[in-house]
């Protein structure tokens, strides 16, 4: 399922996903001499709305995340930032993972896991959660 939302859209459905499953993420960039990445379990700390405030009439257009990982429960904290009338390309859709048979290592049957889905934000940032893609559909659309 692929879908564009703005970063109120995102954020707000981010949220609501949270509320109910435990959110996994990896955030990768790519860099000249290879690449960085970024996993653990991620909590939305502030979701953007799209209310103005102030007298600029300024509005909030940042995802607060932070990631906790094994090694450090503080975590780190992670900001997604939406750009004025632009949206972000996200795709809904179950994890994919390869079977090794021990017996014969040169077939790599690609199976889906249907209780498991990801949504990945452009190519960079993927969250993984235990629930069916319908599950988590159902929630965004709410």
């Amino acid at each position: 399922m692929k879908l564009e939302l703005t970063v109120y859209e995102l954020g707000e459905a981010l949220k609501k996903i949270e509320e109910k499953y435990k959110l996994d993420i990896l955030v990768k960039s790519t860099l000249s001499g290879g690449w960085m990445t970024i996993t653990g379990e991620a909590i939305i700390l502030k979701a953007p709305s799209n209310v103005k405030v102030g007298c600029g009439g300024k509005s909030d257009n940042i995802i607060d995340i932070k990631i906790k990982t094994k090694e450090s429960q503080q975590g780190i904290v992670f900001k997604i930032t939406g750009a004025k009338d632009k949206k972000f390309n996200v795709d809904i859709s179950s994890t994919r993972y390869k079977e090794v048979l021990s017996n014969n290592l040169t077939i790599n049957q690609i199976k889906v896991n249907e209780n498991e889905s990801k949504v990945r934000i452009d190519e960079d940032i993927i969250f993984t959660i235990k629930a069916s893609v319908d599950q988590v559909a159902e929630i965004i659309e709410r």
